[in-house]
Formats: C-alpha cells, structure tokens, sequence
C-alpha cells in the first residue's frame, strides 16, 4: 500500500471497530470534509479494486455495512484506516490486532460475492462478541492522579488482562472518538497505569476531580483498546 494514504494533505480518520460491528464518520472530520456536500447520506467504500454502496445516518455507516464487514471478515478490536478520495469516495485499509495490514487476496482476484459460509461465520462471530460482557474497571479520579495525569490501572486487573506490560493503547470515548495513549509498568513496585496521553483524554471529555470513569477492555492485541465512559462528579465502587 503507498505511504500516499498516510499523507497528511491527504484527509483520513482511523476508528477501530467495537463489540456490535457499528463504526461513524468522527464528529471533527464531518465537520471538515464532509458538511456542505451534496450528498452525504452515502459513501463508496473503496478496497482492493471493489466497492461497496454504504448508507450514512447520524454519520454512522449503516445500508452495505454489513456486507462491507463481511467480506472483510473483520473483528472486534480491528483498526480501519478511512481515506477520503472526495466525492464521499474513502479508501479502507484494515489493520488487525496486531497492528499488521490484513492481506485479502481473494478480493484481490475474485469479482463475486464471497461464499455464504464465510458470511454466516461472522454472523456467528458478531451475535457472540455483544452477548460475551468486556472486562472493565471503574475509578474515581483523585487529587494525585489529577496532579500527575494518570490513571492507575488495578493490580489484578492488568495481570488478569495481560496488562503489566508497557505499550501503547487507544481509548474511545462515548463520542466515538479515539485517543492515543501509553501503558507503562512501573518497575519499583508493579502499578500499571496509563501515563502519556491521560491530559488529553481528561481536557478533551472535560473530566475532572472526583469524576469516575469506566474503562472496558474491548480489544486485547499487541495495541489494547478500551472504551470510556464517565459519571460526572459521582463515587464509584472500584472493581478490579
């Protein structure tokens, strides 16, 4: 794939793919690219030489969706890069949980439909992922973790989780909007906590003192992602 995807004069937006299979358009980049275009109700989804015909509501991909993560065969926890082409066109490229780009050559050569079986394998997949409860933890954001802008990550939690490690990580908040950020493993005594990063994430959802959020653990590769939520100004019972 040419590094002409990545291009910053090239508008793109990445959003990984969560339990129940729905993906929107980010906020900031419907406002930026896309309002004021004649038609914005539909996309063409563009990947290896074939296009897929998708509905937009509310910004959200809906209509031809499906048919685009199926003959994708994508999971929960897949990074999808957007480029747009104009003309609400957009170029996809999947990543996989181990942040490597997934290959399809039968789309490559093929010109029909995908067999059903793959089909209902992911169905199967898919009506699995939302039934299966994500593993999380809630905290209560205290005086230190606002000094130093940080959020621990319980004990048993990350060593349950496979956690106690140092990578990076993506946070998507109840906008759907995804943020980047860094899991460190602190050597002195074992805490884990997510450190650079955490400032932007609390600015940009307004969190502050004595909030709790709620970080739950939906994708758990080489690159964890996890979904935010937060109780403003509200105690929580920590779980960990």
């Amino acid at each position: 794939m040419s590094n002409a995807l990545f291009s910053p004069t090239i508008p793109h937006f990445f959003q990984p793919l969560l339990p129940g299979f729905h993906l929107s358009i980010p906020l900031s980049f419907f406002k930026d690219y896309l309002k004021g275009q004649i038609n914005c109700e539909s996309a063409v989804l563009r990947s290896y030489g074939r296009t897929w015909s998708v509905k937009i509501r509310d910004r959200r991909f809906e209509d031809g969706w499906q048919d685009f993560a199926r003959d994708h065969d994508l999971h929960v926890g897949d990074f999808l890069v957007f480029r747009y082409g104009g003309n609400m066109v957009f170029d996809v490229v999947v990543f996989d949980t181990s942040a490597c780009q997934r290959q399809y050559p039968l789309l490559a050569t093929q010109t029909q439909q995908p067999a059903k079986e793959i089909g209902k394998q992911h169905e199967k997949r898919t009506s699995t992922s939302v039934t299966l409860e994500s593993p999380h933890f809630v905290s209560n954001l205290t005086l230190e973790s606002m000094k130093s802008f940080r959020l621990n990550i319980p004990r048993k939690f990350a060593r349950s989780n496979d956690l106690d490690r140092s990578c990076e990580t993506v946070l998507v908040d109840e906008q759907g909007r995804s943020w980047m950020a860094s899991i460190r493993l602190k050597d002195s005594d074992g805490q884990v906590y997510i450190g650079r990063g955490w400032r932007n994430i609390c600015i940009g959802n307004s969190l502050g003192l004595k909030d709790c959020v709620k970080l739950e653990l939906i994708g758990n590769g080489i690159t964890p992602i996890f979904k935010l939520y937060s109780c403003k100004r509200l105690r929580c019972q920590k779980v960990a």
